[in-house]
């Protein structure tokens, strides 16, 4: 996934588990899992908690950890299971060239992470976390853009906000260049996504870009706008498992693979704003989510 969680606080909660998860892979009746640290890994994490801790008699503990930490925790035994994003696992994990056909990635992070990293990856939760162009909502409708392609013919009446990291980025802003063309009146540099957000709100920019799953879609004056041309990764939503663990314990397997297909885009931006906006514990609002699914009992 693209978002990053706080470093100081990662390294402290990783020193927490390595203190407390030593026994990780000798005490088969506790599954460790791992959230990186930010709203929707939080409740993904808390999901997994809830639907293992519903279906049997094992015990969970839940720990915050940055990406860097994340993958040598795993190597180390020291988490069992926690939800990856293709693309991470596609660039990040196997180091592979980037493929931006949702199944091939898939597949090739499915067939990567089993045989050489001993990793079973499940069946993708449903929603893809990864870059959108989003427009301010007045603009979407009074030129009828509902896609990026749109956008881009538009773009000469429109000012985007971007961050410079965005821009810089070889796998973002050139790639864009290159297959939608975009030749937008005025390009603002704004550092922070919420200060975006803001200048929407405020008319300042009318496009900007965005995680298809954050919150503040929920709130604020701003429609996604469908990557036609499939110019970004995908960052689909997977859970992955250690297979010693699965060896001890099948079931676990058809316990996350619960969550399959159940998230869509729009409704994890809902369950992120119950977290990021509303400020609620993520656990709480993994909890209510399941049993309104009817995944775990009331």
């Amino acid at each position: 996934m693209l978002k990053a969680t706080t470093a100081g606080l990662a390294i402290i909660l990783a020193v927490s588990l390595t203190g407390c998860a030593k026994s990780a892979s000798s005490s088969s009746d506790t599954i460790h899992i791992a959230t990186k640290g930010f709203a929707e890994s939080d409740i993904l994490a808390n999901a997994f908690k809830l639907l293992i801790e519903n279906e049997t008699k094992l015990k969970t503990e839940v720990a915050t950890l940055d990406n860097s930490l994340l993958w040598n925790a795993v190597k180390e035994k020291k988490v069992d299971t926690y939800v990856e994003y293709t693309g991470t696992a596609l660039i990040n994990i196997i180091k592979a060239e980037a493929e931006f056909d949702p199944q091939k990635a898939y597949d090739k992070v499915k067939k990567e992470l089993s045989e050489k990293n001993q990793i079973t990856v499940l069946d993708p939760i449903g929603f893809n976390n990864t870059y959108a162009f989003g427009l301010r909502k007045d603009q979407a409708e009074k030129y009828g853009i509902k896609t990026t392609s749109q956008l881009a013919e538009k773009s000469g009446e429109l000012i985007f906000g971007a961050t410079e990291e965005f821009i810089n980025r070889p796998d973002a802003w050139p790639p864009v260049i290159k297959t939608y063309n975009p030749k937008f009146k005025e390009i603002k540099t704004i550092q922070n996504p919420g200060l975006q957000y803001q200048a929407i709100e405020q008319k300042l920019i009318d496009s900007m870009i965005l995680y298809t799953t954050d919150s503040q879609i929920t709130v604020k004056p701003i429609v996604v706008l469908e990557d036609d041309k499939h110019v970004f990764l995908p960052y689909y939503a997977i859970p992955v498992i250690r297979d010693e663990v699965l060896k001890q314990h099948p079931e676990l397997k058809t316990i996350l693979n619960k969550l399959a297909g159940k998230i869509t885009d729009a409704e994890m931006q809902k369950l992120n704003s119950q977290v990021d906006i509303k400020q609620r514990p993520a656990l709480d609002v993994a909890r209510e989510w399941l049993q309104a699914k009817g995944l775990i009992k009331k």
